[in-house]
């Protein structure tokens, strides 16, 4: 397998939005993907002396269905992003952009019209890339195992991968995971309407974040100016939109939500996760609410260890908010959380 590999000095990051705190290293990494042609994005922030490599801490981080990794796992928000917070704790810390999303290859769907295609990347093709990634990882650490952290659909990804390779996963979170929604199932009409590929305007996302927060706290719970700094990122993470201003984004997971979750049927089945598993939500999250999250956990009914969290005034977007350090730590006492 062919790699490039870039590693970014950390003066040049230090002038960067998405810049590496003192003693952190940042490496970016291409690794070939199954799609023919298509390489992934593979970002890594690690401590500088980095000895003992272990797989409670080898962490990688997976976005949801519209935004990509790179973007939001490794904002810095008033200093440093989650990847700094946790790599600056001795954790080895990745991100991965799905074929489609932000740094990663775009199918060639994606240079057409959307109309002219099928929904293209769908769950099982980003656990095609999630295998390609953790593959990627353990054998760069000669290690065993990694933890997987999914938010939103990536919970999807994770939690299906954590089913089909468990030998790979020493513990898992899923993070604002998608479950059931209590609508009415799409047609078969609906369906077949569905394009190959959407625009996004990411201006739109605030609002919808913020959605369920009182009026009167939507700038306490996230600020105008970090979220300025997301959407500027954001942007740059799709070097050639369709509009200006938008970025693109596969439908395969619109597709999937639409046969699946509006449909009353999982995605995955939660019943078969066998390693240490976290569901942690926010209280004001309206695209997956607390009962979504309470839904699965319930079905989490072979681990050998499992815990629920709800933070606190947060949304969907808590990795960014105000009170995201709350999400931080308890992500990382689950990590650290001994099973005897």
């Amino acid at each position: 397998m062919r790699i490039k590999q870039t590693v970014l000095a950390l003066a040049m990051l230090a002038a960067s939005t998405l810049s590496a705190q003192a003693g952190v290293v940042a490496e970016e990494f291409r690794i070939s993907s199954k799609t023919p042609n298509i390489e992934l994005y593979l970002r890594n922030k690690h401590p500088e002396a980095l000895y003992d490599v272990r797989a409670d801490k080898t962490v990688l981080f997976i976005h949801g269905a519209t935004y990509p990794a790179h973007s939001s796992f490794d904002l810095v928000v008033d200093g440093e992003s989650w990847m700094d917070w946790l790599a600056a704790r001795g954790y080895d810390v990745y991100a991965l952009d799905i074929q489609g999303y932000g740094k990663s290859g775009r199918p060639p769907q994606m240079s057409q019209a959307p109309e002219a295609n099928p929904p293209i990347v769908d769950t099982a093709l980003a656990v095609d890339d999630v295998t390609k990634a953790v593959d990627f990882i353990v054998s760069r650490r000669n290690s065993q195992k990694v933890v997987l952290v999914g938010w939103s659909w990536g919970a999807t990804v994770a939690g299906t991968y954590a089913t089909q390779v468990s030998e790979r996963v020493e513990r898992l979170v899923l993070y604002a995971p998608q479950w059931l929604r209590d609508v009415s199932p799409p047609s078969d009409a609906d369906m077949a309407r569905v394009p190959a590929w959407r625009q996004v305007d990411p201006r739109d996302a605030r609002d919808i974040w913020l959605k369920a927060v009182p009026e009167a706290k939507r700038d306490s719970v996230l600020s105008k100016a970090t979220f300025a700094t997301w959407m500027k990122a954001t942007l740059e993470s799709d070097s050639a939109p369709a509009v200006g201003g938008t970025v693109r984004a596969p439908n395969g997971v619109v597709l999937d939500t639409m046969r699946f979750w509006a449909s009353g049927k999982p995605r995955w089945n939660p019943e078969r996760i066998s390693m240490p598993t976290l569901v942690i939500q926010g209280e004001w999250d309206a695209e997956a609410p607390p009962a979504m999250g309470m839904a699965l956990f319930n079905k989490l009914t072979k681990t050998p260890l499992k815990r629920y969290v709800m933070i606190g005034e947060t949304t969907h977007a808590a990795l960014i908010e105000t009170n995201r350090k709350q999400l931080y730590n308890a992500v990382r006492s689950f990590l650290e959380e001994p099973l005897k």
